[in-house]
Order: C-alpha cells, then sequence, then structure tokens
C-alpha cells in the first residue's frame, strides 16, 4: 500500500503557514496525481509483454471503441488527452508495427482517418483483460454506488473546470 502520509503532512505544514489555503481540495488533488500514477506504472507492467505502453494502448482501446473502429486524429487527441505532438508519436509506431492505419478523411484532404486494423484488434482483444484486472483490483472493495457517487463528483469538478477555460 502506498504511504500518502508524508503528503499529508508536507499539506498540513503549508496550511499551517498560509491560512485559508485549500488542504482538502489539494490532498485530493494530490491524491488524484498518486492514484493515477500507480494506475499507470501497474498498467504499463502488464502491457510490456505485448510491447505496448499506457498511451498506445489507450489509442487502440479508445479505436476499438469508436464507431467503425476509426476516429479523426483530432477527435483521438481529445479522447486520449495527449498533445497532438504526442499522439503523432504514438500513432507513428502503431502504424509501423501495422497495429492502426492513417487515410485521408474523404472530402477533406487536410484531417486524418485513424483506424484499427486487424493485428491491432487483436492485440488490444488480448490486452484489455489484464488491464482490466489491475483497474478491478484497485477499486475491488468500492460499492457500486460509491464508485457511481464518484463519478458524479469528478464530473462535478471536471465542470468546474470547463466554467473556467
Amino acid at each position: 500500500m502506498s504511504d500518502f502520509g508524508p503528503t499529508e503532512l508536507r499539506l498540513q505544514r503549508i496550511e499551517a503557514r498560509m491560512p485559508g489555503f485549500p488542504v482538502g481540495p489539494m490532498r485530493l488533488v494530490r491524491m488524484t496525481h498518486q492514484l493515477q500514477k500507480m494506475l499507470r506504472d501497474a498498467t504499463n507492467a502488464v502491457l510490456r509483454p505485448y510491447n505496448l505502453t499506457d498511451t498506445s494502448y489507450v489509442v487502440l482501446a479508445i479505436l476499438y471503441g469508436s464507431d467503425g473502429e476509426t476516429s479523426t486524429a483530432t477527435a483521438l487527441s481529445e479522447a486520449t488527452q495527449e498533445k497532438p505532438a504526442n499522439l503523432t508519436r504514438v500513432c507513428d509506431d502503431l502504424v509501423l508495427r501495422g497495429l492502426i492505419d492513417r487515410t485521408p478523411k474523404p472530402g477533406d484532404r487536410r484531417a486524418v482517418m485513424i483506424t484499427l486494423s486487424d493485428a491491432g484488434r487483436d492485440l488490444i482483444e488480448r490486452a484489455l483483460p489484464d488491464v482490466s484486472d489491475i483497474v478491478s483490483a484497485a477499486f475491488a472493495d468500492v460499492t457500486p454506488a460509491e464508485l457511481e457517487r464518484m463519478a458524479e463528483l469528478n464530473l462535478r469538478v471536471l465542470g468546474n473546470l470547463d466554467k473556467q477555460e
């Protein structure tokens, strides 16, 4: 189990030095960051035998769940939350490995369509259960109602962030 104690202590020290510091929200931000890092590290470990990283896995999984297993590059960048330059690098590798195909979008030569190939579909269908096992284990003692509540709260925070943009 990860020890959050040192982070908690630092946050309390900041709060003592800076009255009004939002220690509760900052605690949740740090926990979310730590959770994301731990899940990403665990995911990368199970994806290593497939020669995938978390980001390349997410690209394949998004395409696998997309209508026609196809997406524009722009929509894929938004869905992965990756910067276009990094997504291009990841997609270049996946194209070289024959896991995705890139084609011009019909009617708009500037736009690129990215499609899951047969080999990419085979690979994601083999990797998906391993990643799902990690996520399921992380939430093993969380009830469906608690998961729903967590999702509601996260959506509210995302909405607040959207308002700031």
